[in-house]
This record gives C-alpha cells, sequence and structure tokens, in this order.
C-alpha cells in the first residue's frame, strides 16, 4: 500500500511549494556582515600594503648599507636581497587592488542591503499592518 503525498503546511496554510526558512531581517542582517567584513578587509589592506613597502624601502636601505658601510653584499646576497624587495612590491600591490576590490564589494553589498530595504520592509510592515502572517504574491495584486 502506498502512502499519499503529505502536504507540508505553514502556520498561514500555505503550500509547502511557496515556503522558505530565508527571511528578509536575515538576509539583510547577512547583507550588513558582508559589508563590515568587506570594510574590515579594505582597511587591512590598506595597513598591509604599506607595511610591504615599509619592508620593501627599507629592504633596499639595508642592502646599500651593507654595501657601501660594510662591503658585505656579494652577488647571491644582493641578487637575493632585490628578489624579496620585489616581492615586497609585488604584495604591496596586490594589497592595493585587494583594498580595491573590497572596497568595491563593500559599497555594492550596502547598496543591495538599503535596495532590499527599501523594496520589502513596506511589504513586510503592511502586511503586519493588516494582521497577516505572509503578503499574497504580487501576481495576485496586479490588474
Amino acid at each position: 500500500m502506498t502512502t499519499p503525498a503529505r502536504t507540508a503546511s505553514t502556520p498561514a496554510g500555505m503550500a509547502a511549494e511557496h515556503t522558505t526558512e530565508i527571511t528578509l531581517d536575515d538576509t539583510l542582517s547577512t547583507l550588513e556582515q558582508l559589508t563590515q567584513e568587506s570594510f574590515t578587509a579594505h582597511d587591512a589592506s590598506v595597513v598591509l600594503s604599506g607595511k610591504a613597502r615599509q619592508l620593501r624601502y627599507a629592504l633596499d636601505e639595508l642592502a646599500a648599507d651593507l654595501r657601501s658601510r660594510h662591503n658585505l653584499l656579494g652577488n647571491l646576497t644582493g641578487a637575493a636581497m632585490a628578489r624579496l624587495a620585489e616581492s615586497m612590491e609585488r604584495l604591496a600591490r596586490q594589497a592595493e587592488e585587494m583594498s580595491k576590490s573590497s572596497l568595491t564589494a563593500a559599497e555594492l553589498s550596502e547598496a543591495a542591503e538599503q535596495a532590499m530595504f527599501d523594496a520589502y520592509k513596506p511589504v513586510q510592515q503592511a502586511t503586519a499592518d493588516a494582521g497577516l502572517i505572509v503578503p499574497s504574491a504580487r501576481i495576485h495584486n496586479e490588474g
């Protein structure tokens, strides 16, 4: 004997195919968190870029000091220090790019949060004001 298919229902009696566990408040909260994390990544990238450049310049100064005052910089040491200084410059440039990208991400997620708030909070409030649990589908209100 086969069991009939069960239809899950919500407190509003809505068919299961129309339900979701995603809420507007959760979505807005996630976008706000993404915005904050993106701004944090931006700030960390700016600091990283600055420190990488400081280290690059310090390596250049150290190499010059070892060569001029101590006569210690041979071919292998000089090449290694030059490669390390170049790596720090590359790291600084990549951190600058990451800074720009994370700032863009922060701005986009902040804009998305505001757009969702503006578009859906009034519907959520109107639904609550009308004593409904869920709003009707937009298609039911068109016409």
